[in-house]
């Protein structure tokens, strides 16, 4: 009776009633007054009202609550996950979201970004094995901000940090969200400050949940993260940082340098030369910080080699010692170039 008669009729009374602030009451009242069982079994018709609500309806509220409720209702016992997989209440949030967006091409971005992380936190508590679903939730945001330049409003960028903070939370690992296609290209989108704070916060959860990161493509991803912290950014002036937070963010990049190992002697040279591409690019003020920390592993992997030796020409010869401190005469010499750079810089 409820699916047939009465929600539907409820439905048409709020989309015709034309008021925005009793549309949002009445919306509110249905979520709040009826089971939570209820609303999955008549998810598809509950969410097809909020495109036709008027457009200065807060609706992002409203449907949050919704999607807080469903997963707190998943959380409450295991045994209700095959009703959201056979209901599709993943696809039909998603689906609702993306119409009421397209309903309100006025939308402000912070209110579209509002709902993706709604959603997102829904897909993590109900369905947190589905990684396609959390990575399809971040390339709805990308798809929202594509055509636009690097975040102005706080409040936009305040959603996109909780977005991107959101998977860390949850796998307490790294190495997944670096499985998330989508999750750079988020970041993309953030100011140079705020990829930074993102930067810095994706090692933390490094060091708190003693991550091992130990493939060099994985490395290079991860470094692709945190570049807002290893090298400057396009349009970001030196003044700017105090010389305290640099000194933190780059005795942060340090400790990570330590924290990668791999056993096999040919991946953890690949693992250096990663590393030594990347901190290279830093300049000789971050070089200070974080070339120990490369010379340091390196000189562990020539402990382990010791005794080994062989021809070094070549990208893919096994680990020698001759080859590792082949990468770190590279080093050396472009340290002593960057030096000699300075001093001629500050003579003339």
């Amino acid at each position: 009776m409820y699916k047939e008669t009465v929600l539907p009729r409820i439905l048409e009374q709020v989309v015709n009633c034309k008021d925005d602030l009793a549309q949002f009451y009445l919306m509110d009242c249905i979520i709040q007054v009826f089971p939570d069982e209820y609303h999955l079994q008549t998810l598809e018709t509950l969410l097809s009202a909020f495109p036709q609500l008027q457009p200065s309806v807060d609706i992002k509220t409203v449907l949050s609550q919704l999607m807080d409720r469903l997963s707190n209702y998943a959380a409450s016992s295991p045994e209700l996950l095959p009703e959201f997989l056979q209901v599709e209440a993943f696809a039909k949030f998603s689906n609702a979201i993306g119409k009421v967006i397209e309903a309100q091409p006025d939308m402000p971005v912070v209110g579209a970004i509002t709902l993706y992380v709604s959603l997102l936190t829904f897909t993590l508590r109900v369905h947190p094995d589905r990684l396609d679903y959390v990575d399809q939730v971040l390339g709805a945001c990308v798809k929202k901000l594509s055509g636009k330049a690097k975040l102005e409003d706080s409040r936009a960028t305040k959603q996109i940090v909780a977005l991107l903070s959101a998977p860390l939370e949850k796998y307490s690992n790294i190495v997944t969200a670096l499985e998330l296609s989508n999750y750079p290209r988020v970041m993309d989108y953030l100011d140079n400050a705020t990829t930074k704070v993102m930067a810095v916060v994706i090692i933390q959860s490094i060091m708190k949940n003693t991550t091992c990161i130990s493939t060099s493509d994985k490395i290079e991803a991860l470094f692709d993260l945190i570049k807002g912290l290893i090298k400057d950014m396009d349009g970001a002036q030196d003044d700017e940082l105090d010389e305290e937070d640099f000194k933190e963010e780059q005795n942060s990049v340090a400790r990570l340098i330590h924290m990668l190992h791999n056993d096999d002697p040919e991946e953890m040279l690949k693992i250096l030369c990663t590393v030594q591409k990347h901190i290279l690019q830093g300049g000789p003020k971050r070089l200070t910080f974080t070339v120990p920390s490369l010379v340091f592993s390196s000189l562990k992997l020539v402990r382990r080699l010791q005794g080994q030796d062989g021809d070094v020409t070549g990208e893919d010869v096994p680990a020698t010692p001759k080859k590792i401190f082949q990468i770190l005469h590279q080093v050396f010499i472009i340290i002593l170039l960057l030096k000699h750079f300075l001093v001629f810089l500050l003579q003339s």
